[in-house]
């Protein structure tokens, strides 16, 4: 004769726990796909504080853009994007090498 769901506790018991399991699963799953969002958005948080905390910074580089002619600050933006770029091009280069490297090391320790 079949035990009922209502009439067995630890059976209950037991459904509800793989249910719980299964619900975390699937919350942790969510959580994983904001974690680049989120943090984004901590980065953002924190320069709007170091700028509220530096409030000097902030009316330097807004002086400096009024004084600065549009087609001057073009041209810096753009040698600073190709600077950024070039940046970016070499860490990439780097990382692989300086991360075996680092691995090697690592490994050869006990």
């Amino acid at each position: 004769m079949p035990v009922d769901d209502a009439r067995d506790p630890a059976l209950r018991r037991e459904r509800l726990i793989a249910r719980c399991a299964a619900q975390r699963e699937t919350l942790a799953s969510a959580l994983r796909e904001l974690d680049k969002p989120i943090a984004v958005a901590d980065r953002i948080a924190s320069v709007a504080c170091f700028l509220r905390a530096h409030p000097v910074v902030v009316v330097t580089v807004v002086a400096a853009l009024v004084a600065v002619r549009p087609h001057t600050l073009l041209a810096l933006a753009a040698r600073g994007l190709a600077a950024w770029r070039l940046w970016r091009a070499v860490a990439a280069l780097v990382e692989g090498p300086a991360a075996r490297w680092l691995r090697g090391r690592a490994g050869g320790r006990s």
